[in-house]
């Protein structure tokens, strides 16, 4: 899932944006530290589902072929 122009620009988006940014940087100084397997491991995946998350909001370059 992509936002639209107009879903990126909302006020919403901005603080839920904000949000998950500061929750990514928390999950990685915590996946920094000495975990075991299984704690690192549901770590990288609650930083992966926020990637996820956050990626809605990328602009994707469309490339053309001639």
């Amino acid at each position: 899932m992509t936002l639209t122009k107009e879903e990126r620009d909302n006020p919403l988006w901005h603080t839920l944006r904000t949000e998950f940014e500061a929750r990514l940087a928390q999950l990685r100084a915590s996946n920094d530290t000495d975990k075991d397997e299984i704690a690192t491991a549901k770590l990288r995946g609650q930083i992966s589902e926020i990637k996820r998350f956050l990626d809605m909001g990328a602009i994707k370059a469309k490339i053309e072929i001639e």
